[in-house]
């Protein structure tokens, strides 16, 4: 995963190259984050687009390891297992990208990115990322 939000490209810009405060109060770093499923691509609107809904679904809390830096990239990888929710009936499409997101409903989308493979959701599956399977990286 590798792609950043507009929301956090700016924030992380203003924040580091010119210490601004924006809407009127410094950023803040999101007492949690948590993980999205979306059958298509969520763009860097931040508009929500894709996200699965119904069917049992919820986001899901993630926690990230320490940050490592090799040749001048810097990465973290999820610490947990993430586990989402049995699915009560069969996704409207196959999951196909992950978002990263500061709260467990509305928020802003931070980073997102493809999954190697879609995945179909059909009811009493559950949808889970293994524990080091997501690594957010920035070059």
């Amino acid at each position: 995963m590798t792609a950043a939000s507009n929301y956090l490209e700016e924030k992380t810009l203003k924040h580091i190259l010119q210490n601004v405060s924006t809407n009127g109060a410094s950023y803040t770093a999101p007492t949690n984050i948590y993980v999205s499923l979306h059958t298509g691509n969520p763009g860097e609107a931040n508009d929500g687009a894709n996200e699965i809904s119904g069917s049992g679904y919820a986001r899901e809390l993630v926690t990230f390891g320490d940050v490592a830096v090799a040749a001048d990239v810097c990465s973290a990888s999820s610490n947990v297992t993430v586990t989402f929710n049995q699915a009560t009936s069969d996704y409207s499409a196959d999951v196909t990208y992950i978002g990263i997101y500061d709260a467990l409903t509305v928020g802003n989308l931070l980073f997102y990115g493809a999954l190697s493979t879609a995945k179909t959701v059909t009811s009493g599956d559950v949808f889970q990322i293994n524990s080091g399977s997501l690594t957010i990286t920035l070059d």
